[in-house]
């Protein structure tokens, strides 16, 4: 027998992708990088490997700078032609950039897996609830492709990726876009992320409810401030969402 509901008046779910779908943690970032590092290599020559890893440490944290912070989404192009203009000094073409940009695409597809579990844990949500999926990552396309490639893509009701939108989580207009989509409200939709800024601040502030998922550590890290909300709930697994649900707990995911 399941607990009754920790959520009664749910009728959404909507999930982060990286670290809470699948794995997108620092492994996969490195063999991320590794992979347009040896793009850049093979066009432009040596590669300052210093230097470039704190390219790209800075690319990913770029939405989150200043004070206030921008919360603009990045624009993946213009984030390799910028590390090639600082590594080499010299201005790409439009031709060696579309290239590049399809090394990136195929290098985050390639290193994302889906476990078979979640497949089958969003089978059995999508029975009682519409299910969305919003994630910050700069290029749409490669969430699109990557979720495709998983098996994952049929399982949501809509998708919604912050390169599309130019703004990141915890920019409210980013979950109202999503909640848009589902034709749901605040109080009826529930988050489930792993970022504490992103997932966890941002769907806050939006009137959603929040699970926090701590399965892996994302590797952008973001301290918990004073004042920060707390998530009605957190799990490890996904396996421990359903009983939350008041649904039977889903064996192995």
């Amino acid at each position: 027998m399941t607990n009754p509901s920790q959520f009664p008046n749910i009728r959404a779910i909507v999930f982060d992708y990286g670290n809470t779908l699948i794995a997108f943690g620092r492994a996969q970032v490195d063999e991320f990088d590794r992979r347009l590092g040896a793009a850049l290599e093979e066009r432009y020559g040596v590669l300052d490997r210093d230097r470039y890893n704190a390219h790209r440490n800075a690319d990913r944290m770029a939405p989150y700078a200043g004070n206030p912070p921008s919360l603009r989404e990045s624009d993946p192009v213009e984030m390799t032609a910028a590390v090639i203009r600082d590594l080499y000094a010299v201005e790409p073409d439009a031709k060696d950039l579309e290239r590049l940009l399809e090394v990136r695409r195929a290098a985050f597809v390639d290193v994302v897996r889906a476990e078979p579990e979640v497949a089958l844990f969003l089978t059995a949500l999508r029975k009682r609830f519409t299910i969305g999926l919003l994630s910050n990552y700069p290029d749409g396309a490669a969430i699109r492709t990557s979720m495709a490639m998983t098996g994952l893509a049929p399982h949501f009701d809509s998708v919604v990726v912050s390169g599309d939108l130019g703004l990141v989580k915890p920019h409210p207009d980013v979950f109202a876009r999503s909640l848009a989509k589902l034709g749901t409200t605040p109080e009826e939709t529930l988050f489930v992320g792993d970022n504490w800024l992103a997932d966890v601040q941002g769907a806050r502030r939006a009137g959603m409810r929040v699970v926090h998922f701590t399965r892996w550590t994302p590797p952008e890290h973001f301290d918990r401030l004073p004042g920060d909300a707390e998530p009605d709930a957190t799990i490890a697994r996904l396996g421990e969402l359903p009983p939350l649900l008041g649904l039977e707990e889903e064996n192995g995911a």
